[in-house]
């Protein structure tokens, strides 16, 4: 209780200084490097433009025509193949450029320390892996910044405290690091950052920021385009402020120029490899994988016990609230963030794979949590107005979801959550069982992938 008395004077700075300690003291204990366990499954296609550019040269993949190297393109590189055999890399080039710097001091430390300089040696499972937590804490630092221009310190730190390890945020720097996830929460951080910052003084600065920052955050989810919402619609409530930010667009149209410019340029690279691996600029290089708008799972991304994100990661209701809080303290961002919340929702839900593989919890929308935040702190701002015994209620409360997720994390590392077959009995039969029943597959219920895949139920 002398926590719950002192934690007004708690400094957001504390908020940056256990992520990293607490993250890269668990990122050297699992030590996934050493089994090569970090480039491997997704990462695998994210990251494969690096070695194919520049070890062997051939970024149209041919060399995996070669007999000798079917392990190689099973275990690490997963391309599409068409109908007249070209290869393509399925995902866009976005995080191969974000990977880049990393990449880059693993070959320089291969050399020097004799290790493979192939792409695939320790060193580079080691950059890779804390690749995630470096963008996460600019990502982070940035996300601070701007929560600071509304909430105190203390609805920062406890805002922040509880998505980053009350959510699979965790999980996904640690045992899922290297996924496209931590990455676009800190680019999406900047953009909002930006968009806030850009919005009270139009400069080109500013302006060449947004559209580098959208183009890389697209680039690397198409989907994530929709960040624009909250550039588009930010302070606007109403017909009338939308005909005002019309207005006010036209009134700044190089700004609006060069934001568009950027973006395009930033996905030209993207569009170019498109053109000369498939013959078309517009491309869905994810053959045979598609969106089925007319059967989305948004029940079942939320709410089933499989991969439900309020199952799994159920501190999030809290955002989900403060959106009534939000629209009465932070209007400039109420109705942006809710458009692009459920515009968001349908369409991450609308996928073929609506529980995105194997996973822990809704990976998909870690990406979206920088806007949650807002909601999140209107609510955890709410709760401060309360009497002292109510108010540590709400703190306990918050302290034991965080422990849930903790423990929850664990038991997806251990496969105790099973990646993509959990039911309510299985998760019942393993609520705070650290270890696999040996019984379990009987509470298990496997998706069928073919069906699924066929826009068909996968049960």
């Amino acid at each position: 209780m002398r926590f719950l008395k002192n934690i007004k004077h708690l400094n957001t700075n504390w908020i940056i200084a256990i992520t990293l300690i607490s993250i890269t003291w668990v990122n050297f204990n699992i030590t996934r490097w050493q089994s090569g366990d970090i480039i491997n499954h997704d990462v695998n296609s994210y990251y494969s433009y690096l070695p194919a550019v520049f070890y062997e040269n051939d970024l149209s993949l041919s060399f995996l025509d070669d007999t000798l190297n079917q392990t190689l393109e099973n275990r690490y590189y997963w391309p599409s193949r068409l109908n007249n055999g070209v290869k393509v890399i399925k995902v866009n080039m976005g995080m191969a450029i974000t990977y880049l710097p990393f990449f880059g001091l693993a070959h320089v430390y291969s050399k020097l320390f004799n290790f493979e300089t192939n792409g695939f040696s320790e060193p580079y499972h080691f950059a890779i892996q804390f690749d995630s937590l470096f963008y996460f804490l600019i990502g982070l630092i940035f996300l601070i910044r701007t929560l600071k221009l509304f909430y105190n310190d203390q609805v920062v730190f406890i805002t922040l405290l509880s998505i980053i390890f009350g959510t699979n945020v965790i999980y996904y720097l640690t045992n899922g690091a290297g996924m496209a996830h931590a990455t676009d929460f800190s680019l999406i951080s900047i953009f909002i950052y930006s968009t806030i910052k850009w919005h009270r003084t139009q400069t080109i600065k500013l302006a060449i920021s947004i559209g580098i920052l959208g183009g890389l955050i697209t680039l690397i989810r198409p989907i994530n385009i929709l960040v624009f919402f909250i550039f588009i619609f930010y302070n606007v409530n109403s017909i009338n402020d939308l005909i005002k930010k019309i207005k006010f667009f036209l009134g700044q149209y190089q700004q609006v120029l060069f934001i568009t410019f950027f973006v395009f340029l930033i996905y030209l690279p993207q569009l170019i490899y498109l053109k000369w691996a498939c013959g078309s600029f517009i491309f869905n290089s994810y053959v045979g994988e598609r969106f089925y708008f007319n059967n989305p799972h948004i029940l079942d991304g939320l709410f089933s016990f499989r991969k439900g994100w309020l199952i799994y990661s159920p501190i999030m209701f809290f955002s989900l609230i403060g959106f009534y809080y939000l629209k009465k303290t932070n209007k400039a961002f109420f109705s942006s963030f809710l458009f692009f919340k459920l515009v968001y929702l349908y369409l991450v839900f609308s996928w073929w794979c609506w529980w995105y593989g194997g996973s822990f919890g809704q990976r998909a929308l870690i990406d979206i949590y920088p806007m949650l935040a807002f909601p999140f702190a209107a609510f955890i701002s709410h709760v401060q107005t309360f009497k002292a015994l109510k108010k540590q209620v709400v703190y306990i409360f918050l302290f034991l979801l965080i422990l849930l997720n903790i423990f929850q994390t664990m038991q997806a590392k251990w496969n105790t959550i099973h990646y993509d077959s959990m039911t309510k009995e299985a998760y019942f039969d393993a609520f705070l069982r650290l270890t696999k029943n040996p019984e379990r597959e009987k509470f298990l219920k496997h998706p069928d992938y073919k069906k699924a895949l066929e826009g068909i139920d996968e049960y």
